[in-house]
């Protein structure tokens, strides 16, 4: 990668953008294949999502990231290059894909901050071997993006990566006023956003939920059968209205009532796959590997002393507890066999959002330079706390009984940069916007010892954020 460091900020004036394209095709040229050009500057910016949602006026693909509490965001607006890939090598093939980019890569940056430069959001479905439904079009097993423009807001300030590929025989100058024009109606005029209104969805039916609850049970009896240790059982709950849902105000909604959450967002033309999640995947940052292991809920407390009693018991409970330690030990013996140098690992501890509390252990190492985040992700997904223990066992069981196209629902989503680092979360919480209609997803860990009518109820609990972000009861 070729990286220039500018000392001076200033903008990406059509000008120098012109003159980085042209470098570009010079370099296209003399290597005999197109050439990544990423040019970033420092903005003014204070609202990653009102960007988001003017981003609809230029493309069609758009894609938002925001870390816990808004720590860092990323907003793609565009697409500059895009790759995707299905079946079981879709991690090696995209990770080849992007480092065939990246090599040779013409950069030109004001900043090192993370998230700038080039940096492809991603996501990743959780089954390849499940055949998909018209649910799920425009979202392949594998789907790599580089934005056009991806703008990178954290506690230091706002960036705008411009990217293009540029190809031996390019025209530098219509590309570069094409761009410049895009890039100002990114910036011009303000775009307020408010809450959706409150829908009335109805009551879910009852057939379905008895249908999921003996599901559950035929599930436990295999289970107690010793054919397979846990398996995490996924429903959607389908909802329509009258008017088109608008992804910017149900985002609005999730990053008020649950700014503690991993906020995400993949607008595909007609359809969007947005959530918030409680749950890292894995973080790759400078040879460091994070992660957490989620796993055994209950609800809040109505009151202090109630909230107390609740989170004591989830403590206490035999089942939460083994449920949570499959997944533990399932992430930390995958993490040693790819080479990962784990610290310490600790008792599970209590991690409250606004409706429901979480047994959560954090789970942290070291790993050699030379291995990237897709090589974490192939190894880590899907974790015990979204697929079951044994993988394979459960993976065969979910696909025999869920009865359910999961897509991208309990997959990867997230970013890497050039360098093969980045960060990536569990897509749970999360719901398919198409049109006017839109289904949110939940799951549940299912043991030995699972009762399937308190397992509904759980699974209740979980979809409860999604449909009051689509617009169903008061905030």
């Amino acid at each position: 990668m070729v990286l220039r460091q500018r000392s001076q900020l200033g903008g990406v004036e059509e000008r120098r953008l012109r003159a980085l394209l042209n470098e570009g095709r010079r370099l296209a040229q003399q290597r005999g294949r197109p050439v990544l050009v990423s040019a970033v500057e420092s903005v003014p910016f204070d609202d990653p999502l009102a960007g988001f949602a003017r981003g609809a006026n230029l493309a069609g693909d758009r894609v938002l990231w925001s870390t816990p509490n808004a720590d860092t965001t990323l907003v793609g607006v565009g697409t500059a290059w895009t790759f995707s890939a299905s079946g079981s090598e879709r991690f090696t093939a995209a990770a080849a894909a992007w480092r065939e980019l990246t090599r040779g890569a013409l950069v030109d940056s004001v900043t090192a901050i993370r998230g700038t430069g080039p940096t492809a959001l991603a996501g990743f479905a959780f089954d390849p071997a499940r055949s998909t439904t018209d649910l799920w079009a425009g979202y392949p097993h594998a789907l790599l993006n580089l934005p056009r423009f991806t703008i990178t807001t954290t506690a230091q300030g706002a960036w705008l990566t411009v990217n293009a590929v540029v190809s031996p025989d390019g025209d530098d100058t219509l590309a570069a006023e094409e761009i410049w024009r895009a890039r100002e109606q990114l910036f011009a005029g303000a775009s307020p956003l408010g809450f959706e209104t409150v829908t009335d969805f109805g009551a879910e039916d009852p057939a379905l939920a008895g249908t999921w609850q003996a599901t559950v049970g035929s599930v436990v009896a295999r289970i107690q059968r010793g054919e397979v240790e846990k398996v995490v059982l996924a429903r959607g709950r389908r909802v329509q209205r009258r008017e088109r849902f608008d992804p910017s105000r149900v985002l609005q909604r999730l990053r008020a009532d649950y700014p503690g959450c991993f906020l995400f967002a993949f607008d595909r033309g007609d359809s969007c796959f947005l959530g918030a999640t409680p749950e890292q995947l894995v973080t790759l940052q400078n040879g460091r590997v994070r992660t957490v292991c989620l796993a055994g809920s209950t609800a809040r407390g109505g009151t202090p002393l109630e909230d107390r009693r609740r989170g004591d018991e989830l403590l206490a409970s035999a089942k939460n507890r083994g449920e949570h330690a499959i997944v533990v030990r399932g992430i930390t013996d995958t993490l040693t066999a790819a080479g990962v140098r784990l610290e310490p690992v600790g008792s599970p501890s209590l991690v409250k959002m606004a409706n429901i509390q979480h047994l959560y252990t954090p789970i942290a190492g070291t790993i050699d330079a030379n291995r990237t985040i897709l090589d974490l992700l192939e190894r880590l997904h899907p974790t015990p706390s979204v697929g079951g223990a044994p993988r394979e066992a459960a993976l065969q069981v979910i696909r025999d009984c869920e009865g359910l196209d999961r897509g991208w629902y309990a997959g990867a989503v997230g970013w890497l940069d050039a360098r093969g680092e980045g960060e990536f979360a569990v897509a749970i919480r999360s719901a398919l916007l198409r049109g006017s209609e839109a289904v949110a997803f939940a799951g549940c860990g299912i043991v030995g010892d699972s009762d399937p009518e308190a397992e509904y109820a759980e699974s209740c609990l979980k979809l409860r954020p999604m449909l009051a972000a689509l617009g169903q009861g008061g905030r």
